[in-house]
């Protein structure tokens, strides 16, 4: 028999035994890693028998594999929300880190999970795409500051060479959140850093005004242009 997904469970109760089964095997796999969780152990945590766990994912590789999707997907979640948030360059930048560093912090076992597998070895663990989500990730930031360029909000210059000085403070405020045996980074202290590296990447505001009075006049230009074309 195939095993159950959340897309063809209807059942209040079944929804809730497969999401008990996922967040007591997620601290297990993180701890412990893939190879090492056995089977006997995630029963335990989620204080279930073998045929539960085999009924609704088909063996461990299944509930792993699952697991990755869903907590992926909520990442993909936070950065969907943020395509759409308006301001500035930096404000909206600063917000893009600012979510993605708090769901970090409310979803540390993945995190942990993730990093784990992400460098070191696979312990055996079914293979998910983490690095697509590090290039997303990455992608987003690029966007915002090309944007900030563009608009003279930003100093003109390489914007992937700004991309990967942010994304490095980033991530090691990331990676300070889950570990347990260091002073960490929080949120405020990581807006701190981004305002410290931001204010050297703004123009000076003459010279902002500037570009963005240029911008408009090229915008001006080119929509008479269009519209003498279609008089045509």
């Amino acid at each position: 028999m195939a095993p159950r997904t959340f897309k063809n469970i209807t059942n209040h109760a079944e929804f809730d035994c497969r999401r008990q089964i996922l967040d007591a095997a997620l601290p297990l796999f993180a701890r412990k890693g893939y190879a090492a969780a056995s089977v006997r152990a995630i029963l335990e945590a989620a204080g279930i028998t073998a045929p539960t766990l085999y009924y609704y994912f088909g063996n461990k590789e299944g509930l792993y594999l699952e697991l990755m999707q869903m907590h992926c997907t909520m990442i993909d979640e936070v950065l969907a929300a943020h395509t759409a948030a308006a301001g500035g360059a930096a404000r909206r930048l600063k917000d893009l880190i600012g979510k993605i560093f708090e769901h970090v912090i409310r979803d540390k076992d993945f995190f942990r999970l993730m990093f784990a597998i992400y460098y070191g070895p696979s312990q055996g663990a079914p293979y998910c795409d983490f690095i697509s989500y590090h290039v997303k990730f990455h992608a987003a930031i690029k966007r915002i500051l090309e944007e900030g360029i563009a608009s003279g909000e930003f100093q003109p210059g390489n914007a992937g060479h700004m991309t990967w000085m942010i994304r490095g403070v980033v991530q090691l405020a990331m990676e300070e959140q889950i570990k347990e045996d260091r002073e960490k980074i929080d949120r405020a202290g990581l807006q701190k850093i981004l305002d410290l590296i931001l204010d050297r990447l703004a123009r000076p505001p003459q010279a902002a005004a500037t570009v963005a009075a240029s911008a408009k006049r090229q915008s001006l230009k080119k929509e008479r242009k269009n519209g003498s074309g279609h008089s045509r």
